[in-house]
């Protein structure tokens, strides 16, 4: 059986039997830091999302980061240099969960890897930060929901913008009612690629160094294209496996 099927069957089983299961209890995992010790993360993707959120966890001094993983081994590498010789780089995120040493993990993978590894994690006793959005679809989600209430993990996503003081400031203002009655919202993201948008690149081999087959994991099988790679991977919305 090959990896990706392996994958995909395993994580769709255990999601179907968390949603079929009554929400039990399970042991945090064995080693896992008290209210007075630090906390240690193990990083999922060490790209420039990844990267400013580990920059924000390794400025608390009750955090400690212990491990990297990326399937792009630069980027593994060079989180490892950044963080120090004690800090073990992986290119399987599953060798970061194996590890009894690991509280909790730092999820900034493509969108299409967040549900798999956070349910996964979860399985393996972790708390999970996972990068928004949450998920690839609402299955997903509700996969997800069920591994954090079934083993008792806490699960947290990346809103920031949602929490700060000015969005909680404009939802007083709009449900006071000094705007009157709210019948039309616009919406608009100014970042742009103008004036060429996207752009097209050909098909290739992949870099030097990337695990493209793993990179995919739950999503299709297609070849290496740059532009499904660093930076622009979100303008495909690949299926996964909760969205056959």
């Amino acid at each position: 059986m090959k990896r990706r099927d392996f994958l995909n069957r395993g994580i769709t089983a255990a999601a179907a039997g968390l949603a079929a299961s009554a929400v039990g209890a399970a042991p945090a995992s064995q080693d896992a830091a008290g209210a007075n010790q630090r906390i240690r993360i193990g990083w999922i993707g060490c790209g420039g999302r990844g990267t400013y959120v580990a920059r924000c966890f390794r400025e608390s001094p009750d955090v400690q980061i212990v491990a990297a993983c990326d399937v792009f081994q630069p980027q593994a590498e060079r989180a490892r240099t950044w963080l120090g010789p004690d800090v073990a780089a992986y290119a399987d995120f599953r060798r970061v969960l194996d590890r009894n040493d690991v509280d909790a993990v730092l999820i900034a993978t493509p969108d299409h890897w967040h549900a798999a590894a956070t349910v996964l994690a979860c399985q393996a006793g972790k708390d999970v930060y996972v990068e928004k959005p949450l998920a690839h679809n609402v299955a997903e989600g509700r996969a997800m929901i069920e591994a954090a209430r079934r083993h008792q993990r806490i699960v947290q996503t990346g809103m920031q913008q949602r929490s700060a003081a000015h969005f909680h400031r404009i939802r007083e203002i709009v449900q006071s009612g000094q705007l009157g009655p709210v019948k039309y919202v616009r919406i608009w993201n100014y970042s742009n690629l103008t004036p060429g948008g996207i752009g097209r690149a050909p098909d290739g081999s992949p870099p030097a160094g990337l695990d493209w087959d793993f990179y995919l994991g739950p999503a299709p099988l297609v070849p290496f294209n740059p532009k499904r790679f660093l930076g622009t991977y979100r303008y495909f919305w690949d299926r996964t496996f909760l969205n056959p």
